[in-house]
């Protein structure tokens, strides 16, 4: 029996509004005031730049976010936060300057989230309650910004545009934005001063549980606020230890996973790819998301994990908690491997039976354990590899690097042969997007190409080879597949809570 797909699609166009083009550019300035008895000094972007088009906008409470495109085709991302005068500097410095001294007075509070609480004992206690009842707005703002917030980084942090924020010493910050992923933009903020930049690292890291200093200048963690709807990965580094300049790399994670419909909607693929993706993640398959970093492996991983049977259990491994599947509740158990651990966990997952064993990333040894062991659990995995030529020499370096001479070709043979299909995202047009799916024959070891972006899908081949790797017929794939595509196309529009109880209505009508 030969499928057909019906119909053909256009990759949609990148998010792109043009607004207003204007003929003036005002000088960027960062406006600082000093927070009295502590040498700290608060800075406020708040002047607007004129020119270009706006492409992206994002307003919330304090600022406003634009992203605009200039003559010259180059991209700029503008911060405008609340401009303060005189006199709602000195009320916001007063209350800094009070939480700064005391803070160990505060602290319960603080950490609690009860800033409100806090502000009001300052008021009380200062005799100002008229002049703050006239700028609470600005000053709730700011004394948040710099206390429980995230500072001069903060307007970058809650839009949700942006992806990754790198701070550099004194240099522009520059931020990713998911529109037009793939490049560096330059914002209109940054640092005075390298003092400046490595008090908000102290601060910071030790805002959230890590310290940082000259015998440990280098850190790493994952914040989570699901109630601000926030998460994050943070690495920092000392300025003048580990490197010439403080530097901090932030990725951030959506607190509410990107379902297949989303990455539909934004590019990513077709209904077709992710049909496909989500037959071999149920089949129980062994599936490798490849490609360079900061390309939506993880994204596309964790899209698929989302529709994974919730009768069955999943099992998932990361050194970084990427992956966001809390609404499956008891069907999914996750492990975080720190402190070198990863090889141990695998070898302790195994034991407790899972359906669908995940590898965030592998390291080469486990990954030769748990390819070759026949235990019936389906696998996925990210590794870094740009083009199936790289895979290959990836995971036969990894193997060697792990078994040495045990590393034997017919091992390296039987780990390419039990793998069933790797998928290969990359960046194109500014866009992350899956750009080519292969499967690999399980008689030949050969990697045959089904999909290639954008809507390039060999459904026939694809069937093929999966029914070579199962005991189910070519039609009954094809009916099990087509009945997946129109599931994710009948469901285009729906939310993450209302999805998933439909897609366990879906399963257990099958």
């Amino acid at each position: 029996m030969i499928f057909s797909l019906k119909k053909k699609r256009d990759p949609p166009k990148a998010l792109v509004v043009a607004k207003e083009k204007g003929k003036k550019e005002e000088p960027e300035v960062i406006y600082a005031f000093e927070i009295p008895y502590t040498g700290r000094e608060v800075h406020i972007t708040h002047k607007e730049v004129f020119g270009g088009k706006d492409l992206l906008r994002f307003e919330g409470i304090g600022f406003s976010n634009v992203l605009k495109r200039f003559d010259d085709g180059t991209l700029r991302y503008i911060v405008n936060e609340w401009s303060v005068d005189k006199k709602e500097e000195n009320l916001i410095s007063l209350i800094l300057s009070d939480i700064m001294r005391f803070q160990e007075y505060y602290y319960d509070d603080l950490v609690a989230g009860n800033l409100d609480k806090v502000i009001d004992r300052i008021v009380r206690t200062h005799g100002i309650e008229i002049e703050f009842k006239f700028n609470k707005d600005k000053i709730m703002y700011y004394v948040g910004r710099d206390t429980t917030g995230f500072g001069l980084i903060h307007p970058l942090i809650y839009d949700p545009h942006i992806t990754d924020i790198d701070v550099k010493g004194t240099d522009f910050i520059r931020v990713k934005i998911r529109e037009f992923a793939g490049r560096w933009i330059d914002t209109n903020v940054g640092f005075p001063n390298e003092i400046a930049s490595r008090q908000f690292i102290l601060r910071v890291a030790s805002l959230y549980g890590r310290g940082i200093s000259e015998a440990t200048p280098m850190v790493s963690f994952v914040y989570r606020n699901l109630k601000k709807k926030i998460r994050f990965r943070a690495a920092a580094s000392l300025g003048g230890i580990k490197s010439d300049q403080t530097t901090v790399q932030v990725r951030k994670f959506p607190v509410k996973p990107f379902l297949f419909n989303d990455l539909i909607k934004f590019g990513t693929l077709s209904p077709e790819a992710a049909a496909a993706i989500w037959l071999l993640i149920d089949l129980k398959g062994k599936i490798a998301f490849s490609g360079p970093v900061g390309t939506g492996k993880t994204t596309l991983l964790n899209a698929a994990l989302a529709m994974f049977d919730p009768r069955k259990k999943l099992v998932t491994i990361e050194d970084i908690e990427e992956l966001a599947l809390d609404f499956k509740r008891n069907s999914w158990v996750p492990y975080y491997a720190r402190g070198g651990e990863f090889y141990e966990i695998v070898k302790f997952a195994l034991r407790i039976t899972p359906d669908l064993l995940i590898l965030a990333e592998v390291l080469g040894r486990e990954l030769g354990d748990v390819i070759a062991s026949q235990t019936g659990h389906g696998l996925a995995f990210t590794i870094h590899a740009n083009t199936v030529e790289e895979f290959q020499m990836r995971v036969r370096t990894l193997l060697r690097m792990y078994y040495g001479e045990n590393a034997s070709e017919e091992l390296i043979n039987l780990v390419m042969r039990n793998l069933w299909g790797i998928v290969f995202m990359n960046i194109k047009e500014d866009r992350r997007v899956l750009e080519q799916m292969h499967m690999v024959d399980p008689r030949s070891g050969e990697f045959l190409k089904v999909y290639e972006y954008p809507v390039d899908f060999d459904l026939n081949a694809f069937l093929s080879q999966v029914s070579s790797r199962t005991s189910k017929s070519i039609e009954e794939l094809g009916r099990e597949f087509l009945d997946r595509v129109k599931f994710i196309e009948d469901h285009m529009d729906y939310e993450l809570e209302d999805l998933y109880p439909a897609l366990v209505k879906w399963y257990n009508n099958r």
